[in-house]
């Protein structure tokens, strides 16, 4: 099974943007996600988000896009493949603070040399982290435990939305029972309805969903609501459920809506986020 990477591509000319995607469609025993952007700050708020297995910078000014990067981003355990002509002064190369590997530009049509490149510095990245097999085992062990919690929970969300569907359909079948009965009778129904309203409360329910979620994710409402504080409860609910990795189908089924309203959401969500079009939804909320 091929093992899944993520490239992020920075690169301000569209020709080269065109060869570069190219060149990735095929890396031996890997399957490659590719992101691209043509501005350095676009890039910027994709890997401050994210955590791609490379890095390629293709800019008219690769210094000053590694110096942002160090600064703004400060990730140096992600590699950066910087391609170069050759007449650059390659000084950003000596640089204490990255993994920096270079490519010279009037090789890129060599497809089989870039790709294998590409593939190595994959390979080398592989080999320095099975070298804390510990640490990776227990990384491994929590993730577990976090996809087990987080799966307990979607069933909880979806038993407790189906519960509230009973007792929705209870409410509305007696109220339709009421002007057919006695007052005493008539009464003692209403007074059963006014119970439903407070078991099915949406506020409480939504302050013991949270309780409930926070116990795996903690700070991520918080976070979420401080970067994006436009976003409604409705859409807090929503990235909950994309963080808790409910497919399609469960958040269609607990929304009550069809498919084509779930892309909708997802859509109008980016949007209000101010999201770039290539950074994936999911992808963005599961690195918060």
């Amino acid at each position: 099974m091929k093992e899944e990477k993520t490239i992020v591509i920075g690169c301000d000319q569209s020709d080269m943007l065109a060869i570069l995607l190219d060149r990735l469609k095929t890396i031996p025993n890997f399957l490659v996600n590719v992101i691209s952007v043509s501005r350095i700050t676009d890039l910027l708020s994709i890997t401050k988000s994210l955590y791609p297995s490379l890095l390629i910078f293709n800019f008219r000014n690769n210094q000053n896009a590694i110096e942002d990067f160090n600064h703004f981003v400060n990730k140096p355990e992600i590699p950066l493949l910087c391609l170069y002509n050759h007449y650059d002064s390659q000084s950003y190369l000596c640089n204490d603070k990255n993994i920096i590997f270079s490519y010279a530009l009037e090789s890129i049509h060599n497809k089989a040399f870039f790709t294998s490149t590409v593939r190595s510095i994959f390979l080398l990245k592989n080999q320095s982290q099975n070298t804390i097999p510990n640490t990776s085992l227990a990384a491994q062990a929590i993730e577990r435990d976090i996809t087990h919690t987080n799966r307990n929970m979607s069933r909880y969300v979806l038993e407790l939305d189906q519960k509230l569907e009973v007792l929705h359909s209870v409410k509305e079948r007696i109220k339709t029972l009421c002007p057919s009965v006695d007052n005493a009778t008539r009464m003692e129904l209403l007074s059963i309805v006014n119970a439903i309203k407070t078991s099915a409360n949406d506020t409480k329910l939504w302050e013991d969903f949270k309780l409930y979620f926070e116990k795996t994710n903690p700070n991520f409402l918080l976070l979420l609501a401080k970067k994006h504080p436009q976003l409604t409860t409705k859409d807090l609910k929503y990235c909950c459920y994309l963080k808790m990795n409910m497919s399609n189908d469960d958040i269609r089924s607990l929304l009550g809506i069809n498919q084509e309203s779930v892309r909708t959401h997802k859509y109008r969500l980016k949007k209000k986020m101010r999201l770039s079009k290539e950074l994936d939804l999911h992808s963005y909320l599961k690195a918060i």
